[in-house]
């Protein structure tokens, strides 16, 4: 396993038999809820997303960034800037040299510079949360960010009780019907998992008092922080402040209404 490291790390073409894609959206879009449809989309064996590498329905490796309790340190987290954090990925991916690749990201260039950090690249193909989400889906999950603060983690409850139950809010279950060319008996059901990271913690607190403000202020806070992100990405630093949709309902055509 180690020189298998050592020589991927010297000669990245040596594991260019692994296909990447990439997922891309701004800020409370909805990409980690369509993320496990993405990926069947493209057979894509892990996710990477907001610092997590997950493979099926389990986290293998990484720390995720919503249970950071800073923005700045979230986004530090979601793009890969510390050495330990890239290590244990990419050793969590060096045991399936072929396994096909999602990651997920606000912009392109988010998700270019987490590939090159992870020696994934190139991208082969990338994919805006517009070509799969509704323009209704995307505006839901916008607005459910904006109004309460919640994050979709694509694995199933027990991974984040088990790793961050300080972030657990619940469970929602989703039927993804088989994606073109594969049997129908290959639909499937998956879970995934709604959060308040600790990062919005402080103005959850603020409860009532915060109402009087309405929801012009909760989507001035969202489009400050998309803001400092776009920033951050145009710098060459961080690009992303948070992956995936926040929402207890399934968007319309999901299958299954969640809770």
């Amino acid at each position: 396993m180690k020189l298998f490291l050592d020589l991927t790390r010297r000669f990245p073409w040596l594991a260019r038999r692994r296909r990447v894609f990439a997922l891309v959206g701004r800020s409370g879009t909805g990409k980690s809820f369509k993320a496990r449809q993405v990926a069947r989309r493209f057979r894509a064996e892990f996710i990477i997303d907001d610092g997590l590498l997950i493979r099926g329905q389990k986290i293998v490796a990484g720390k995720s960034a919503k249970r950071e309790k800073g923005i700045l340190t979230a986004i530090k987290t979601a793009v890969f800037a510390n050495a330990a954090h890239i290590e244990e990925v990419r050793q969590g991916m060096a045991a399936h040299p072929a396994g096909r690749v999602l990651i997920i990201g606000t912009s392109r260039k988010m998700v270019l510079r987490i590939a090159r950090t992870l020696d994934l690249l190139p991208i082969h193909r990338t994919v805006t949360i517009e070509e799969v989400s509704t323009r209704a889906e995307i505006t839901l999950a916008l607005r459910i960010r904006a109004e309460q603060g919640k994050h979709i983690i694509p694995v199933p409850g027990v991974e984040i009780k088990r790793n961050y139950p300080h972030i657990f809010f619940e469970s929602v279950k989703i039927l993804l019907k088989s994606p073109k060319g594969l049997r129908k008996s290959e639909a499937e059901i998956v879970e995934k998992t709604v959060v308040r990271p600790e990062y919005g913690k402080a103005r959850r607190d603020a409860g009532p008092s915060a109402a009087g403000a309405g929801a012009p202020a909760a989507g001035t806070q969202a489009a400050t922080a998309n803001a400092a992100t776009a920033a951050a990405a145009t710098s060459g630093g961080p690009a992303k402040t948070s992956a995936g949709p926040s929402t207890t309902a399934a968007p319309a055509g999901s299958g299954v209404r969640a809770r």
